[in-house]
């Protein structure tokens, strides 16, 4: 079974980390199929309502088949 980590940076230093299910996954390669990328790919996929806002958002973990994955998108 896969597993997603999300984690977000903020400008300010912060972070915040939580767990996704592999529909998370599943949901980012079709908006980056879709051609998403950055700052609007980031509010479509995680929120557009920050406080401090990110300085990019890292998705790691293991997908279905057991395989690897680490996506970095900065927000630009």
């Amino acid at each position: 079974m896969g597993t997603v980590t999300v984690t977000v940076r903020t400008v300010d230093g912060g972070m915040q980390e939580w767990f996704e299910d592999l529909q998370f996954l599943g949901r980012l390669r079709t908006l980056q199929a879709e051609g998403g990328d950055g700052k609007e790919l980031i509010h479509a996929l995680v929120s557009d309502d920050w406080g401090a806002p990110p300085r990019s958002v890292q998705i790691h973990g293991q997908d279905a088949s057991g395989h690897s994955f680490s996506v970095e998108i900065t927000y630009h």
